[in-house]
């Protein structure tokens, strides 16, 4: 089962993509080709899938390809592979290879954090948090992905981010904006339980409210199913 995942995960992910850098605002660095070294990255070079993208404070960027822009804001980082489209059915293949590679590791879900990030009530955008640390930067991407229509994508970069950066994975913010993202999509089994991980962590008392009335909206729309 394990090596059945694996293949069709890999066949699924074989288009090759590249984009064109078409604006570039203050310093935004990238990787490629697996090098570990950072580069400065200028208008008119072309990204290849391998290429990693990084934004910092007052640096934006603008990629295009046939047509499609893509425009990464400050305080984010990006893998090209992640822009793109994907069904539902592809979501669903992306998320199981994640529990597969996270199925060996016990990572706590407790948190060194003494500040409890999230979206407070009343406000709808606060989850992003300007950080250089590089986990966060690549949630801030993968919330970038979600505001410009790729959700699917989104919650694969999010769960991919959470697992190489086990430090992000407390922050209930992001694990609370990406589990909406699953709720919404109608993946109700994989929301519910994003929501019972969450609210485990330190959430505020409306993350809480909100995690109680959707989990009770699934339990009963999996009853009546």
């Amino acid at each position: 089962m394990r090596l059945t995942i694996i293949i069709l995960f890999a066949s699924s992910s074989l288009l090759a993509q590249t984009f064109t850098v078409e604006k570039v605002s203050g310093i935004v660095t990238y990787q490629e080709n697996g090098n570990e070294k950072w580069g400065n990255l200028e208008e008119g070079f072309v990204l290849n899938d391998n290429a990693i993208i990084s934004t910092s404070e007052n640096s934006t960027v603008q990629l295009g390809k046939q047509g499609l822009t893509f425009s990464l804001d400050e305080w984010s980082a990006i893998s090209i592979s992640s822009i793109k489209t994907m069904s539902i059915d592809d979501l669903l293949l992306a998320l199981a290879f994640e529990d597969m590679l996270n199925a060996p590791k016990d990572i706590k879900e407790s948190s060194d954090h003494t500040a409890v990030y999230g979206t407070r009530e009343g406000e709808t955008n606060s989850i992003q948090i300007r950080s250089e640390d590089f986990g966060i930067k690549r949630l801030n991407g993968a919330v970038r992905l979600a505001e410009l229509g790729f959700q699917e994508s989104a919650v694969v970069a999010a769960k991919e981010t959470f697992r190489k950066y086990p430090d992000t994975k407390p922050l209930p913010g992001y694990r609370l904006y990406f589990a909406n993202i699953l709720y919404d999509k109608g993946l109700y089994e994989e929301a519910l339980g994003e929501y019972k991980s969450i609210s485990g962590l330190s959430i505020t008392d409306y993350q809480k409210s909100e995690i109680e009335e959707k989990s009770e909206m699934i339990r009963k729309k999996l009853l009546n199913d």
